[in-house]
């Protein structure tokens, strides 16, 4: 066997294309072959030759006798193409460099595969850029839409059950304060005395953007928001 770095396929002297019976057979041919057993009486460069092959068939055939790693294996070695090829791997403690990497038309095919495969994420991202800067102008038009409405609308009124306001007043009712004091209800607009957004009887607190309280008649509490 030779050193440098092979694949399991020609570790075991089948084709890419064999079938699990193909491969089971050769594995057991080269088994036969270099298990150490047979090299009992051989010198102890030869045994260690024989070692370091016996475990190079059992790696090969641990991972193409398993259908699933067989096809990680595959995907790995054979389908990433030359710009995913390092070809440096550390066997046995000895650092091995492929004999490819000082081939000019292996590097040269190297590069051109890494430079497909930078232009086609670039173009990729140009094709994109496009896209995202729509989204993030879409976006950004929502944000400001709801912002600049809200500034318009002002706060939303914070509504809270209360005791009877009198002559159907409820909550978020415009009104106007008359003599009584009652409330009068009256059409929403910067005229009116306020808008309705909660009462009490006296011993409760109004809620948020109050801007005045009347005190009415029957001894309720308005909780009344300017409609300016």
């Amino acid at each position: 066997m030779a050193d440098k770095p092979r694949t399991h396929y020609e570790v075991l002297g089948v084709e890419r294309t064999a079938d699990t019976v193909q491969i089971r057979r050769a594995y057991l041919a080269a088994a036969r072959k270099w298990h150490p057993d047979r090299f009992g009486g051989r010198s102890p460069a030869e045994s260690a030759r024989a070692e370091v092959a016996m475990r190079r068939v059992n790696e090969a055939w641990a991972t193409l006798g398993n259908a699933t790693a067989r096809q990680h294996y595959d995907l790995e070695v054979f389908d990433h193409g030359p710009s995913s090829f390092d070809g440096i791997r550390v066997d046995d403690g000895i650092t091995r460099i492929d004999p490819r990497l000082l081939d000019p038309e292996f590097l040269a095919a190297r590069r051109d595969a890494q430079i497909r495969e930078i232009s086609t994420r670039s173009a990729l991202a140009l094709r994109a850029a496009p896209v995202l800067a729509v989204l993030g102008l879409l976006l950004g038009i929502f944000i400001f839409t709801a912002y600049a409405a809200n500034q318009v609308r002002g706060p939303t009124p914070t509504t809270v059950p209360g005791p009877p306001l009198g002559a159907g007043i409820e909550a978020n009712d415009c009104v106007d304060v008359i003599g009584g004091p009652a409330l009068l209800e009256v059409p929403c607009s910067p005229t009116a005395d306020g808008q309705v957004i909660g009462a009490h009887l006296g011993d409760g607190v109004c809620p948020p953007f109050t801007t005045s309280q009347v005190e009415l008649s029957n001894g309720v509490v308005a909780c009344l928001r300017s409609t300016s």
